[in-house]
């Protein structure tokens, strides 16, 4: 990408010279390129942003304008706390910048959306140096809070550190690992923009706090910040609650696997997306493939999927409270539609001095408009989580799941859930056991 210094002025001349018509030429040649054609929502973001620049002649245009505009955000959106304006243009940029440098590497004009502006800027090619200032982060600092507050700020600083440390970890499979490659090589053949979908771990400890689940409509809306003032919740606690969720967490399950993923190049990097779940949009698992990380409990949108699953992790405030830590708790899966010698519901035994069980589940089916992929890895922990990540990212691991799976009449994987019994030890994985597998 190109930086503008104090004496370049990238956009009155070259767009003079290109003219109305042939910079929406080349806006569509961009749009129609390879690397755009199948992002709908990127090609929405430079359209709009051109017609705001070029036909409306806006001299600024502001995060929340676009948040409004594209991606359904209400007029009071925090855009302090909600990326996802900011990681759509930074996608955008790197889109553009992949374009210009391949397939559009002939073309005499570029197309730039500069750091800080959300301002399209049209240039001559080689008429600007190279150079990327780091983008300003948004926002205030944190008020302070009581001791609740600056606990879970230092607890924040602990996962930040280890998500950092487990990033940096080098990987642990081969860049030929075939099992693995074969898996997500069938999972994204088609095409299709791929989006890893991180669990909201806050909406989790909101929903214990209330004591019911927060629907999806609910969550989509943010209905439920409403419904905490009519709770019999202490005033310090509401607070507590809105701090949490103005904010973005997610699980160390989720950041290992994005990591296996990303190190392991096995979803291409230019049509993947990684987006935390409370800025996901419904269109793209009709028209994407999805990768859902965690249960319905820390990712709403799984409920989409829910009754299209045989397997069901009893893990929503109905099912699921604090209680299950204690010492004789069960975990437990519903299987809607056991085969001969299954049971109706998988139970795990008691907690014993060498570890505890659990249940992971890899449920890999159709999107909803049957045109792309769905992949959901969940557990009844967070380790559980963790542990179907590794079997699909582990050439070992998954060639026993492969191994198990029939093959369609063109040789391809077909659509199936798996449901692994796991052991822990300190909330590690120490093995785990196939104990279904169901073909869709």
């Amino acid at each position: 990408m190109h930086a503008w210094g104090p004496e370049q002025k990238p956009d009155s001349s070259a767009r003079d010279a290109l003219g109305h018509q042939e910079l929406w030429n080349l806006v569509e040649r961009v749009c129609n390129s390879r690397q755009f054609h199948r992002s709908t929502r990127l090609r929405g973001l430079l359209r709009y942003l051109c017609r705001r620049a070029w036909d409306e002649g806006a001299e600024e245009i502001k995060e929340q304008e676009i948040g409004m505009a594209l991606f359904e955000r209400r007029a009071n959106f925090d855009y302090s706390q909600d990326t996802l304006v900011r990681v759509q243009a930074s996608q955008l940029r790197k889109r553009l910048e992949r374009y210009f440098s391949e397939e559009g590497a002939a073309e005499p004009f570029l197309i730039e959306i500069p750091r800080g502006s959300y301002l399209p800027a049209v240039v001559r090619r080689g008429a600007s140096d190279s150079g990327e200032p780091g983008e300003a982060e948004a926002g205030p600092d944190p008020p302070r809070r009581q001791w609740l507050v600056i606990t879970l700020a230092g607890l924040c600083v602990a996962l930040s550190a280890a998500c950092f440390w487990l990033w940096q970890r080098p990987a642990q499979q081969a860049a030929d690992d075939r099992k693995v490659h074969e898996f997500w090589n069938a999972f994204s053949a088609n095409g299709r923009e791929n989006y890893i979908v991180l669990a909201d771990s806050a909406i989790s400890a909101v929903q214990d706090a209330l004591r019911h689940q927060i629907g999806l409509d609910d969550y989509v809306r943010r209905s439920y910040e409403a419904e905490l003032d009519r709770e019999q919740l202490p005033a310090e606690s509401r607070a507590l609650i809105r701090y949490l969720m103005a904010r973005r967490y997610t699980s160390l399950a989720d950041v290992f696997i994005v990591r296996q993923v990303a190190q392991a190049r096995l979803l291409d990097p230019d049509k993947t997306t990684v987006v935390f779940a409370r800025d996901h949009n419904v269109r793209a698992f009709q028209r994407s493939n999805n990768l859902l990380v965690g249960s319905q409990r820390a990712v709403p949108w799984v409920s989409l999927f829910d009754d299209k699953l045989d397997f069901h992790i009893y893990d929503r405030p109905s099912d699921f409270h604090l209680a299950q830590d204690a010492a004789t708790s069960r975990k437990r899966v519903g299987n809607r539609r056991p085969k001969p010698g299954e049971p109706a519901v998988f139970e795990t035994d008691t907690r014993r001095p060498e570890g505890s069980e659990g249940f992971s589940l890899i449920a890999y089916i159709p999107n909803l408009s049957r045109n792309g992929n769905t992949l959901i890895l969940a557990g009844t922990e967070m380790s559980g989580t963790e542990t179907a990540g590794m079997l699909l990212t582990t050439e070992s691991w998954i060639s026993a799941l492969m191994n198990r799976l029939p093959r369609q009449a063109n040789g391809t994987i077909p659509h199936f859930e798996a449901l692994l019994k796991t052991r822990q030890v300190e909330n590690a994985t120490r093995s785990f056991e196939i104990v279904a597998i169901h073909i869709h």
